[in-house]
């Protein structure tokens, strides 16, 4: 009689849940052609088997459909969301419960032999409401929201153990600690079955004009993660009279442990690993300063102050602090492209496209690129950079041969003995800068052993041009000077490096 109750109750709970729509996620993502993460304005979805469209407006990055197939009539079910975040979830689950009026909630959680685990009677606001649910064992569970209009069903998939069976009730929140909760969503109460044909476009606004991204037009029968690409204007940076290159987002810095504890690896040229970790710094004006003092072969920090040709390669390590001019780089040659170049030896992640970057995408310009960038090239407006503090920080602006005047009025251009405050910009007026393709090179200082110099007054930039078995090239400014790459340096003292890609 037990097994008999048992299977009429676990048909029942197969039958409640096929009664009931099972939801399609589709999540978006927006990113340059180049793989550059982008905000996304706005995302519309057209259904053109229906002939019906959704449009999500930022922050929403998810739209949630309702496969209508088979659905039997659960009475007038006018609860307009009732959303699990994460699902699957280890052990703890958010529920976002929307309502179009105020009233008392009865829920119920079943688990997969139809036992009924928990119940609890809430009164709850119209409009969105949030509830935490913990459970204790991995399986399939069903929650069961009845109201005064309705009845949902949402199915649970825990993985994981929580230390009792709860639903607390968080309330009404802010949108604010909404983002903090879940990943927002936009639930569509339109007719969808699998199938259906869908056009996905995305809108996102670049330098103050709106971008439409690539189309995507395809069957949607499952939850799928979408990136919508956007073709930027073309903001490249003549380094040559055939040359075009794109910065990267950043200094470059270097971890043995990325920042943890555990030492770490990444790939190198020619399929081996090295130790430690390399990434670009998230933004342009960001340095490591002082606690460069600190590079050795045991600190867990970060640094981005290195000593020429440290890409770790013939075992010159970017924590090197000795003081012989051979330790460093090639012998009696460049290392631009070599695997003493840290961008060719190295994989590097990227904050911008939250990837890790193969070796060999990345490098260190030369003498007579850096010449050329800075004292040769044409460019739209005549400008090429200028000096500057951007965020607190001084620093060095240089702007791509497409640079209009229109976005931002720079001052004192093209000047080698502009001091810093010539430009005092701050961080809304940089994004529109930075989203125009300019380039900034933060007073990053140097170090000399593991005395870190000069932070944040004067910018050393490694060049990847030989000059002799003592001193390489490398560009350098202050408040009252720049000299691109006619000086020359002691191989040891460490330096910031910015590297490049190929524009072509």
């Amino acid at each position: 009689m037990k097994k008999l109750l048992f299977l009429t109750a676990f048909f029942c709970l197969v039958m409640l849940q096929t009664a009931f729509a099972q939801n399609i996620n589709l999540k978006f993502t927006g990113s340059t052609s180049d793989g550059k993460y982008v905000q996304l304005d706005s995302i519309k979805v057209e259904n053109t088997s229906r002939s019906w469209t959704e449009t999500l407006v930022y922050p929403d990055t998810v739209l949630t459909l309702t496969n209508t197939t088979n659905i039997s009539d659960v009475g007038n079910n006018n609860i307009s969301t009732c959303l699990s975040y994460p699902n699957p979830f280890n052990g703890i689950s958010y529920i976002t419960l929307a309502l179009p009026q105020s009233g008392n909630v009865s829920l119920q959680v079943y688990n997969i032999a139809g036992q009924q685990i928990m119940a609890k009677n809430l009164y709850m606001e119209s409009g969105e409401n949030h509830l935490e649910i913990s459970l204790q064992h991995p399986q399939v569970y069903l929650l069961v929201a009845h109201t005064a209009n309705g009845r949902f069903v949402q199915k649970l998939i825990n993985t994981g153990n929580s230390s009792e069976n709860n639903i607390a009730y968080i309330g009404t929140l802010p949108d604010k600690e909404k983002t903090q909760v879940k990943t927002q969503k936009l639930l569509s109460t339109k007719d969808f079955q699998p199938e259906d044909t869908l056009k996905i476009v995305g809108y996102f606004t670049y330098n103050g004009n709106p971008l439409v991204s690539q189309e995507i037009l395809q069957a949607q029968t499952a939850s799928e993660d979408f990136t919508l690409y956007f073709t930027l204007p073309d903001n490249s940076f003549s380094i040559s009279d055939t040359t075009r290159v794109f910065f990267s987002p950043g200094n470059l810095q270097w971890s043995a442990t990325n920042g943890g504890s555990t030492p770490t690896t990444h790939a190198v040229a020619g399929g081996g690993t090295a130790e430690g970790t390399w990434r670009f710094a998230s933004n342009q004006w960001d340095t490591i300063g002082a606690d460069n003092q600190y590079c050795s072969d045991s600190y867990s920090g970060w640094i981005d102050l290195f000593g020429w040709g440290t890409s770790g390669y013939d075992n010159k390590y970017p924590y090197m602090t000795s003081t012989t001019y051979s330790d460093y780089g090639e012998d009696t040659a460049d290392i631009t492209g070599t695997n003493a170049d840290w961008g060719t030896y190295n994989a590097i992640y990227n904050p911008k496209s939250q990837t890790t970057d193969a070796p060999g995408m990345w490098r260190t310009l030369t003498k007579n690129e850096w010449t050329y960038l800075i004292n040769t090239r044409s460019t739209t407006s005549g400008i090429r950079y200028a000096k500057a503090v951007v965020n607190g920080v001084n620093g060095l602006i240089i702007v791509p041969d497409n640079w209009e005047s229109s976005i931002y009025a720079l001052d004192s251009t093209n000047m080698p003995k502009a001091t810093y405050a010539s430009n005092t910009i701050n961080t809304i007026d940089w994004t529109n800068i930075e989203n125009a393709g300019a380039v900034f090179l933060p007073a990053a200082g140097c170090r000399n052993g593991t005395s870190a110099r000069v932070v944040g007054t004067h910018g050393y930039y490694w060049s990847g041009a030989y000059d002799n078995h003592i001193f390489t090239h490398a560009v350098y400014f202050h408040s009252s000077d720049f000299s691109p790459s006619s000086t020359s340096y002691p191989r040891p003292l460490a330096m910031a490096v910015r590297l490049v890609r190929s524009a072509q």
